[in-house]
């Protein structure tokens, strides 16, 4: 009995030895809310194979987990599923949650407490969420000096997937905003483009399209689409003219995230060509920014 037990503690022992020596990441992507993609990412490498379940009606609503324990019993099973021990988490969060804007200082420069003067000067961004009820980074964009990148989130909303999580078991390490996810993943594709050059991307989800448009690197706009051909070419053609009247009439390359049925309809009617976003051996374009945000940290 003596050494069943101390065998049984040496098992317990390694397990958990093996976990910290050989650590493994998986990636999730929640930037849908109906659907979960996950991955996992090991020795720097995304590995097969890549799981995609949708997630059960009413646990989340406009992006927030409502059923917190049933949705985070529900990410655990598929954890103990696809995953080895204690897998480190990374997450990318529903995109209806993902908030940023493009913003100019009067005084010419980052202040070196940004967030803190956003609240005290409570400058207006035409967020859903108050600066004080939102979890806020600042990054200064080098390509327009004088301005930054301001991306937030609800607290309240982040606190409710963190607790998600807490049930689901794993070891949180990021929770990243689905739109911050896309502009990594398209990093390659916004150094290379010229100056002037509108980057659009669509990505599509299993209810709509959304439309991101960066020019020289910086996120300039973006909106949902409907996901119809017949309802997203008139709507991606509104969106692309004001785009050009706003930020200048230079030319546009196209990327798709995923396969979108319009994309033929695009190109024979608005004379562009729609390009497939390259992901690599990621199992979307999230995951592909997911996966070069958590080798970067």
């Amino acid at each position: 009995m003596v050494l069943a037990g101390l065998q049984e503690g040496l098992q317990g022992q390694w397990r958990s030895l093996r976990a910290d020596l050989f650590p493994k990441v998986v990636l999730l992507d929640l930037s849908d809310p109906q659907v979960l993609i996950g991955q996992a990412l090991k020795a720097g490498k995304p590995v097969e194979p890549v799981w995609t379940v949708p997630v059960p009606a009413r646990t989340c609503r406009e992006g927030v987990p409502v059923a917190i324990e049933a949705l985070g019993d529900l990410i655990g099973d598929l954890l103990l599923e696809h995953s080895s021990l204690n897998p480190g988490l990374v997450v990318a969060l529903p995109r209806e949650l993902g908030l940023w804007r493009l913003l100019s200082w009067p005084e010419g420069a980052q202040p070196a407490m940004a967030v803190e003067e956003l609240r005290e000067r409570q400058i207006n961004l035409k967020w859903p969420v108050n600066l004080e009820a939102a979890v806020l980074d600042v990054q200064p964009m080098e390509q327009q000096p004088g301005e930054s990148l301001v991306v937030g989130t609800s607290q309240e909303a982040l606190e409710s997937w963190i607790e998600v999580f807490a049930f689901a078991g794993g070891s949180l390490r990021h929770l990243i905003p689905a739109q911050a996810c896309l502009h990594v993943a398209l990093e390659a594709e916004l150094a290379e483009a010229p100056a002037g050059q509108l980057v659009g991307l669509l990505q599509p989800s299993s209810h709509d399209c959304q439309l991101l448009v960066w020019r020289d690197g910086v996120p300039e706009f973006e909106r949902t689409l409907p996901l119809a051909p017949d309802q997203l070419v008139p709507a991606l053609a509104r969106c692309l003219g004001f785009c050009r009247s706003r930020l200048g009439p230079g030319p546009i390359r196209l990327f798709q995230g995923e396969s979108l049925e319009a994309a033929t309809a695009i190109a024979e009617q608005l004379g562009l060509p729609v390009e497939m976003a390259d992901r690599g051996e990621y199992g979307s374009l999230h995951l592909a920014g997911l996966g070069r945000l958590a080798l970067a940290r």
